[in-house]
């Protein structure tokens, strides 16, 4: 039995979904914006995730980046990502395990901790 390239099908379609997002500017300014920023006056940890990912769709990296910088380092890593879970597929292997460890949790958490302190301070 193939195994099937999850990762690299979900990527397609965030792919996709990016470059559909292209067609949606002319509306975004009718989206309602961040909830917790409207509620609270701070930025969340996503805040500029759409406006990130309609300036990836517009082909605009730099925009992108300004945005949000996870997301468009992580839309930058979708491409080689992909190509291993189809090789990964290929060779018929399974997904290896997450990391179990404490560095790799905290690591994550900074990751999210930092890009949230960055965009609050910005004003995202």
């Amino acid at each position: 039995m193939r195994r099937v390239p999850w990762v690299a099908l979900g990527l397609l379609l965030a792919g996709v979904g990016i470059r559909m997002a292209a067609w949606l500017r002319p509306v975004s300014e009718w989206l309602p914006g961040c909830g917790f920023k409207r509620l609270t006056g701070f930025a969340c940890a996503t805040c500029g995730m759409t406006r990130c990912v309609l300036a990836l769709g517009a082909g605009d990296w730099r925009g992108a980046f300004h945005w949000h910088p996870v997301a468009a380092l992580f839309a930058m890593a979708m491409p080689a990502l992909a190509l291993w879970d189809l090789r990964r597929a290929w060779r018929n292997e399974a997904y290896p395990g997450l990391p179990d460890s404490r560095a790799a949790r905290l690591s994550v958490w900074a990751l999210l901790v930092i890009t949230w302190v960055v965009q609050a301070a910005r004003g995202i």
